[in-house]
């Protein structure tokens, strides 16, 4: 007979913000109110139209409503992969054995191309080109490519690099609040070597 294993747990239902609802005024948040706020008059006092005092929608720099996107029309992203942190283990070579650099496309963009599975990729820009073998998946939605951060910039004779490495295509502008890099808003086109 087969036992059927089961784990039943009692405990009362979570409530997100309980003692600030139920005590503001021994639990205020952390706002120069003490309560949620909406509206953020640090923001507003900025003055900047990237960071908005009342949340709506903003559009990206080189995003999909960006008249580059008739020059460029991908969406170029990163992602952290699982086998290095940032660049740590980029060089080892069992590691890129095991999991080498691609850039991600999907299978829609990549026929539109002339792309295969495993051919070698030029993605571009105006601000540099990387080569790599592309991988052709529907892990990836249609006009965006991807591929995983922290490939080490190796040029060959003519500066084009065949590392991967996505920072070559990024832009040096800083996000606007955090005055972090934009690595995530920057558009490509890619074409088949």
């Amino acid at each position: 007979m087969k036992v059927q294993r089961q784990h039943l747990f009692k405990s009362a239902p979570h409530v997100a913000f309980e003692k600030n609802i139920t005590d503001p005024q021994n639990n205020p948040f952390t706002t120069p109110s003490g309560k949620i706020e909406i509206f953020s008059k640090r923001l507003y006092d900025m003055q900047n139209p990237e960071i908005p005092a009342l949340s709506h929608y903003v559009p990206a720099t080189e995003g999909p409503e960006d008249k580059l996107i008739e020059k460029y029309p991908l969406q170029m992203i990163t992602w952290k992969g699982k086998h290095r942190a940032n660049s740590t283990q980029y060089a080892n070579p069992w590691l890129q054995e095991v999991e080498p650099q691609t850039l991600w496309i999907n299978p829609q963009d990549a026929k539109n191309r002339q792309i295969a599975q495993g051919d070698e990729v030029q993605i571009y820009n105006d601000r540099g080109v990387s080569r790599v073998p592309v991988e052709v998946t529907s892990r990836i939605m249609p006009g965006v490519v991807a591929m995983r951060s922290g490939a080490w910039w190796s040029p060959d004779k003519d500066g084009v690099d065949r590392g991967g490495c996505a920072n070559v295509l990024t832009s040096t502008r800083m996000t606007a609040l955090a005055k972090g890099n934009s690595h995530q808003t920057l558009l490509v086109e890619v074409k088949k070597v």
